[in-house]
């Protein structure tokens, strides 16, 4: 049986819904507007962050009128994937909003808890500030601020180019994978500055009145960009992320280990290519990284290479150090423009053990750019 055989029939096993798709809009990015750990997940309840703006399809790149406002949307599915509500939540996101420090206590293992953080650069997104929810993303509290820790000796002078990613450890104890970059063009698009992008731990032990430096995940000298961190947990005192990494010939996932709890790190293993290695025409994918019930590790991202543009996944049974052969379980690309804008997946494991990956698309139906998610059976993945 050919790799094509193989996943055409695996493909097959999937089931595709669509979370938002409307003809005038452009929906996208749900990497920049929510989790990456820990999933935003109750159950068979689901909750994702996506960028909403106004549609265009005639000129090339994003198909979205950049002159015109983005908006930060949110969209919850109570059926494990199947069908979805969407709609644009307050203090969820707010550049024009006043940070403060949070009042009173946050319980950081209230199962209601999440977290949004918000940086500059991306989609609408300026500023350095994060957002709360107790109730599973129903209200939000915010914007607040990050106290002195941009005024540490690491990262003075840089620029907070964060999303969200974060650990909890206890009720006032949380790890936050943020980021930050030079500060020159703030769209933040150009080769020099996404090479200079790199990815950072920080904790708060008083629940996020503070936050205090911890390490470099990727070194700041490292002359690749490392951003988009996707962290798992994968004992008392060892964290795996995934990092997206781009260089002037290359695009590509990266995983980095700590096992002293963050305060050190080590390159661990290379994911994956995230676009064909010879001459990448884009920037590449941001990865999920999730543990699954039986203890391997799941990371999945987008590809953008033209003609071959998907949503892939790889499995590691120890804890990172080696990975599966590629899997696909998207492949009908098929954009208004041409443009081969795709990925930022979310990825969660439902109580049935399937899996839910939930990505921005253009498929032959919705050739404009929405958020899609596809059901999936790890255990098939594994077999076939």
């Amino acid at each position: 049986m050919t790799m094509k055989q193989r996943l055409d029939r695996l493909d097959k096993q999937n089931r595709h819904s669509v979370v938002y798709h409307r003809p005038d809009a452009w929906a996208a990015v749900p990497a920049n507007n929510g989790m990456s750990g820990p999933a935003w997940q109750w159950d068979d309840e689901i909750l994702v962050g996506f960028t909403k703006g106004v549609f265009q399809g005639t000129e090339p790149g994003h198909q979205v009128q950049d002159e015109l406002p983005l908006e930060s949307w949110l969209a919850r599915s109570q059926d494990g994937g199947q069908t979805w509500t969407a709609w644009p939540p307050e203090n969820y996101a707010g550049q024009s909003l006043m940070a403060t420090e949070p009042q009173g206590h946050l319980d950081l293992v209230n199962p209601g808890f999440v977290m949004r953080v918000e940086g500059n650069g991306y989609h609408g997104n300026r500023g350095a500030h994060w957002f709360c929810s107790d109730d599973r993303g129903a209200s939000w509290r915010g914007p607040f601020h990050f106290g002195e820790l941009l005024n540490h000796p690491e990262l003075v002078g840089k620029e907070f180019s964060s999303r969200t990613a974060y650990i909890i450890n206890g009720p006032q104890e949380l790890y936050l994978f943020l980021t930050v970059r030079l500060r020159t063009d703030p769209s933040g698009r150009d080769l020099q500055i996404s090479l200079v992008e790199k990815t950072f731990l920080a904790c708060t032990t008083d629940g996020g009145k503070t936050f205090s430096f911890v390490s470099w995940v990727v070194p700041w000298d490292d002359p690749c960009r490392a951003a988009y961190p996707a962290p798992v947990r994968v004992s008392s005192s060892t964290i795996v992320t995934a990092v997206r990494r781009k260089s002037p010939w290359n695009n590509w996932i990266d995983c980095y280990r700590s096992e002293d709890n963050g305060g050190s790190w080590s390159f661990l293993s290379k994911v994956d290519n995230t676009e064909a290695e010879a001459g990448p025409r884009h920037n590449g994918n941001p990865p999920s990284l999730l543990v699954l019930a039986d203890g391997r590790l799941c990371c999945a991202y987008g590809d953008r290479s033209n003609g071959n543009e998907c949503i892939a996944l790889r499995y590691s049974e120890d804890q990172g150090k080696n990975w599966s052969v590629r899997y696909v379980i998207r492949d009908d690309f098929q954009s208004i423009n041409g443009m081969a804008d795709l990925g930022y997946v979310r990825l969660f494991q439902r109580p049935d053990r399937k899996c839910v990956a939930v990505y921005f698309w253009c498929s032959p139906q919705h050739p404009q750019t929405h958020i899609e998610a596809t059901i999936f059976d790890p255990k098939g993945d594994q077999s076939a």
